[in-house]
Parts: C-alpha cells; sequence; structure tokens
C-alpha cells in the first residue's frame, strides 16, 4: 500500500511542472526557507547557511556532498577550505554563526606575558625609552606619541626597507590603521562582528588582504630593527623626536629626521643609503 502510494505521488510530482520545480529546490537548496536561529546549536547547518547567502559555490559543492553521503567531518573541512579560498580565513565552522571572523595580529605592549612571546622587540621598545620591571613595561604616553610619529614618517619614506620598519613600528604601537593589525583579540572581541551581507564579506576581505601585506612588512622590518645599524639610526632619531617633545614644539611636521643610514643586504654587507629626506606629514 505504501509503495503503491508513494509511485502515485511521484506520478503526480512528475506529471505537474510547479511540483518538479519546488521538488527540485528543495533538492538543490534543502535550506531555502531555514534561518539562523532555527540551525541554532547546528555548527554543521549554521556552515551551510553562511555558504549560502555569501559563498554559492561553496554551498553547491557542499549539498552535492551531502547528496552523496560524505560524512559530516568532511564536509566541515569542505566549507572551511573553501570559504577560506574565498578570502576569509575560517578553521572551523563554529565561529561563523556570530558574524565574519576577522585575524587579530596586535598585542599588548603592557602585557605581563608581551616578553616572552616577542622577545625579539624587547631591544627595539628598550631605544623608545621603554622600561621592563616584574615581567610589565611602563610605557608612557609620550613613548607611543613617538613611537606613532616614527610610524608616520618611516612609511612615507621612499626606500622600502624603511617603509618595512615603519610597519613594523605600526604594529607595535597599534597605529597602522587597519584593525586586524591593531587589535588584539580581547580588543576585537568588544566590537560587533560584521554580519554576512555582501557588502561586508567584501569589506572583510579588504582588510584581511591589507593586514597580510602589512604584516608581512611587519615581519621584514622586525628583522631589519635586530640590526646595529638600523639601531643606531632609529636611536638618533627617536632621541630627536624626544628633544623637540621636550622643547614644548607643538608642530612637528617639519620636524627634520635623518634616515641616511646603512641598512643590512640579504648577504648581509652593508648597503649604503644617500640622501636626507625632510618628509611632511601629508606626503602621500
Amino acid at each position: 500500500m505504501f509503495t503503491q502510494l508513494n509511485m502515485l505521488l511521484n506520478s503526480a510530482i512528475r506529471a505537474d511542472p510547479l511540483l518538479c520545480l519546488a521538488n527540485a529546490i528543495c533538492w538543490l537548496d534543502p535550506l531555502w526557507r531555514s534561518d539562523s536561529d532555527e540551525v541554532e546549536g547546528d555548527t554543521l547547518a549554521t556552515g551551510l547557511l553562511v555558504a549560502r547567502e555569501a559563498f554559492p559555490d561553496a554551498y553547491a559543492g557542499a549539498i552535492e556532498r551531502i547528496r552523496a553521503g560524505m560524512p559530516d567531518r568532511e564536509i566541515d573541512g569542505y566549507l572551511c577550505a573553501e570559504i577560506s579560498k574565498a578570502g576569509i580565513p575560517v578553521d572551523d565552522l563554529e565561529s561563523l554563526g556570530y558574524g565574519i571572523p576577522l585575524p587579530a595580529y596586535g598585542v599588548r605592549l603592557e602585557d605581563p606575558d608581551f616578553h616572552e612571546s616577542h622577545p625579539d622587540v624587547l631591544p627595539i621598545l628598550a631605544l623608545f625609552g621603554a622600561e621592563e620591571d616584574a615581567n610589565e613595561f611602563d610605557l608612557s604616553e609620550q613613548v607611543y606619541k613617538v613611537g606613532r610619529l616614527l610610524h608616520e614618517r618611516l612609511i612615507a619614506q621612499d626606500d622600502p626597507a624603511w617603509k618595512q620598519v615603519g610597519w613594523a613600528l605600526g604594529w607595535l604601537y597599534s597605529c597602522s590603521s587597519n584593525s586586524a593589525v591593531d587589535l588584539d583579540w580581547e580588543d576585537m572581541s568588544e566590537f560587533q562582528p560584521l554580519s554576512w551581507e555582501a557588502d561586508n564579506v567584501a569589506f572583510a576581505k579588504e582588510i584581511i588582504e591589507e593586514a597580510e601585506v602589512i604584516m608581512s612588512d611587519v615581519a621584514a622590518g622586525l628583522t631589519l630593527l635586530a640590526g646595529p645599524n638600523v639601531q643606531v639610526t632609529l636611536r638618533r632619531n627617536i632621541e630627536r623626536v624626544y628633544r623637540h617633545l621636550k622643547e614644548g614644539k607643538s608642530h612637528d611636521r617639519h620636524l627634520p629626521l635623518d634616515w641616511n643610514a646603512a641598512l643590512v643586504g640579504a648577504d648581509g654587507a652593508a648597503e649604503p643609503h644617500a640622501g636626507v629626506l625632510l618628509v611632511r606629514r601629508d606626503v602621500a
């Protein structure tokens, strides 16, 4: 009886174009009437809904794998890989229900554990007069002001190596103007995540792409800052800025800073960089 009823219903569906279309929609797009509230707590369903809204190709691929009987854990991995390839790095689907996940590369210089996780930057902070006491750093407002001023000047330099040093300072003093570079996880959690609308996804991709470029320059800049020639030049300019501030001068755009120093090349030899450039803050 059941078999006959099933055959009768199938025949009726095939005979009606509208029912055939509805059947195809349910087969190809099983979540067409679902929303986030209905799938709360179901990680895979949440990932499927996000993919359906923002990454339709990944959604179609996941549904195809579901129909083929692929295990949930493999579909989970597939969605993470496809969304990551689309420009939003994802390690697991659980976080997708909260909004678009952004990386958080920022650091807290006053963090007691900072010196353990970033021992390479301790000599750099020392150049700015930051003092370590009981595994903590005492950074005055002046330290941040000097660091941010030098960041602005350095990224305006023509020399790409000095630009990289500038981005390293921008990361250290949280002034790169990219939230993924400037904020750590604790700071990032205080902001409402972007929802999965198309404009927000495009904006998040821009933030992530820019952050990756900046962090690549940060890594190169930190390597350069380990060199004695760079440290000598940086120290001299830091002292010049501090004298400028101590004299009570309010404008710093005309403060001359000399970056005419030897940088270390790939072969370890000193490479002279000629010329002294007076950089204004408003230089593009």
